[in-house]
């Protein structure tokens, strides 16, 4: 069963915050309106932000060939949720 939009929001949120290991709060990602760029999100980061989505929610994601959904919060949740129903409808 896939989860739920806003289940899968907060759990990106949670992720996206502790890829960037402190540097980075939930306030400073709305004040940016969730465009990691706007928050200088570093190329590690996105690294780790990678590893742990498809280690925790099982999906793969290709960020050479998806690289242009990493950009903001909700891309990164939309693109998550589009996987998630791929695998379920499998």
């Amino acid at each position: 069963m896939v989860n739920p939009p806003n289940d899968i929001r907060s759990r990106i949120v949670r992720i996206v915050l502790g890829s960037a290991e402190g540097d980075l709060t939930e306030q400073d990602l709305a004040a940016a309106n969730w465009s990691l760029a706007g928050v200088s999100y570093s190329s590690l980061a996105y690294i780790r932000m990678i590893d742990t989505v498809e280690n925790e929610l099982g999906v793969y994601l290709d960020p050479e060939e998806e690289s242009e959904r990493f950009e903001t919060l909700d891309s990164i949740v939309d693109l998550v949720c589009q996987h998630l129903r791929e695998s379920a409808d499998a």
